[in-house]
């Protein structure tokens, strides 16, 4: 677990950009194989890119997890506006270093979200994964996440 791994997590800083997307491939797994993948990855250097520079501003938050002073993970998470007009906390990105996978370091990430989530008073976090991403999905159930929306997409001839 996290302890024994001597894992420190922080706030993530600017200067953690680039170890931060390093691990940005992490995030297609699971993505639609239709989807262009330089759009793909397009699309998720500027997410990432995004979450980092607005961490710390006003209903943002980032963590790294770091090992011997190595970026080994990441989690954004901000508020966001439910469709029904509640706000809830919403996961941007979570990312582990391959390497480090199944050592509570992803665990310890979310729960930072959480906490933070809490002490804003929001009664709700969100998350989007890919639906062939079947490692994080059982990952999210086993910390109480539960399926509550669906979005169907349908590929057309073009």
């Amino acid at each position: 677990m996290v302890g024994a791994m001597d894992v420190a997590i922080r706030p993530v800083e600017a200067s953690d950009l680039d170890d931060v997307m390093r691990m940005a491939p992490r995030l297609l797994v699971g993505v639609d194989p239709s989807r262009p993948t330089n759009h793909v990855e397009t699309a998720i250097a500027g997410w990432i890119d995004e979450s980092v520079s607005s961490a710390g501003a006003e209903g943002h938050g980032g963590w790294v997890a770091t090992q011997s002073g190595s970026v080994i993970g990441f989690i954004s998470v901000s508020e966001e506006e439910h469709w029904c007009g509640e706000k809830d906390a919403y996961v941007g990105e979570l990312m582990v270093d391959q390497r480090y996978e199944r050592n509570g370091v992803a665990r310890s990430l979310i729960a930072m979200a959480e906490d933070w989530a809490v002490s804003r008073g929001l009664a709700h976090i969100r998350l989007t994964t890919g639906a062939a991403n079947q490692g994080a999905r059982t990952f999210y159930e086993r910390l109480g996440y539960a399926l509550n929306e669906v979005t169907l997409t349908r590929q057309l001839p073009v």
